[in-house]
């Protein structure tokens, strides 16, 4: 017996290489057996459908504005007078923001005027030297007095434009609100026709998204909304609809149509700013104490919705719902579910 061991032993020793190879074998293939044989048992999970509340919205994007905003320029660039206000000063309605020189228009004013004077006596003058031609006897006399007419209109238009550009010296706040731009901070300045001051009421301030055009609309008026502004992305904002445009836009994005959201404005709560970006939730409708489940357990197919149930036999059966409300994650279940059936959830 021992010799016998010993042969053996020497043999293995001689065909080491040979073992290690088959002991390694036997290894991975246990390995690999046990693998397989665990990836074929999925664990599988169910989920029963619960009673509670469910929210169908719409999420839209925009962007804090105001209603009344105002951008305000001269006609012509000008030497830069009279400044009534800084940036960032509250101004009211009617206030003169600013003045441009208007010395050399109020003289050519006053020369226009005096060129009005003497068309007027050129003109009074030949009606009294034609002494009545003017019925049609004469044709002469008649376009000799309809050429004066002509000239007097003329000056009477050239005083009326020199008015208006005079009275647009001026510049007025056409609402109260707060000068957000200014293109100079002293007067002596010169300012360009491009240069503006611009005004927004802080009242009227309103939050501004665009619905794409097959959605507008589920939009209605007065519907419940909750905002939330990248800036402040704890704090939502609670308002409701209060404009949706007739007509619509173009984006890059395809036909859009503006809706609006009002903002109460404090600086002690949220300081508010034009151009601030966020999204909107619009609540288009609610139910309370419906019997739901998660939207990733459905399929669709056909314009049917179909569940995956577990059977008695523990095998799993399709069944055909018929659902509700959809929110982001759930469903609403109006029928073909109790809530003791097992649904299938999917990994």
């Amino acid at each position: 017996m021992k010799k016998k061991f010993t042969s053996l032993f020497t043999t293995l020793k001689e065909r080491w290489k040979l073992t290690i190879f088959v002991l390694l074998l036997l290894v991975g293939g246990a390995f690999f057996f046990f693998k397989q044989s665990a990836a074929s048992e999925v664990e599988q999970t169910f989920i029963t459908p619960e009673k509670g509340n469910i929210t169908e919205s719409i999420e839209l994007s925009g962007t804090v504005d105001a209603k009344e905003r105002a951008r305000l320029r001269f006609i012509a660039g000008g030497k830069l007078t009279y400044l009534g206000a800084q940036e960032g000063d509250q101004v009211k309605k009617w206030q003169t923001l600013a003045t441009i020189d208007q010395a050399s228009l109020q003289k050519q004013l006053e020369q226009n005027l005096n060129l009005y004077m003497k068309e007027r006596w050129d003109w009074e003058q030949t009606q009294d030297n034609i002494d009545g031609n003017y019925l049609g006897e004469d044709d002469a006399s008649r376009r000799t007095i309809d050429k004066e007419q002509f000239d007097l209109n003329n000056t009477v238009l050239t005083v009326e434009i020199q008015d208006i550009a005079i009275k647009n010296t001026r510049l007025t706040a056409p609402f109260e609100g707060i000068l957000v731009t200014s293109p100079a901070s002293v007067t002596g300045v010169q300012l360009l026709a491009t240069d503006y001051f611009e005004i927004v009421n802080p009242d009227s301030i309103i939050f501004r998204a665009y619905v794409d055009e097959e959605d507008v609309a589920k939009i209605q008026l007065n519907q419940m909304s909750n905002i939330t502004l990248d800036a402040f992305d704890n704090e939502i904002i609670d308002s409701t609809v209060n404009y949706i445009a007739y007509t619509a836009l173009q984006s890059s994005e395809g036909t859009v149509f503006i809706v609006e959201f009002p903002l109460e404005y404090s600086e002690t709560s949220l300081p508010l700013r034009i151009g601030m970006n966020g999204d909107v939730q619009v609540v288009l409708n609610q139910k309370e104490d419906v019997m739901t489940i998660p939207i990733i357990a459905t399929i669709q197919r056909d314009d049917r919705t179909y569940v995956q149930v577990k059977a008695e036999n523990g095998t799993l059966e399709e069944r055909e719902i018929e659902i509700g409300l959809e929110s982001e994650d759930s469903v609403e279940i109006i029928s073909g579910l109790t809530e003791s059936d097992q649904v299938l959830l999917p990994e």
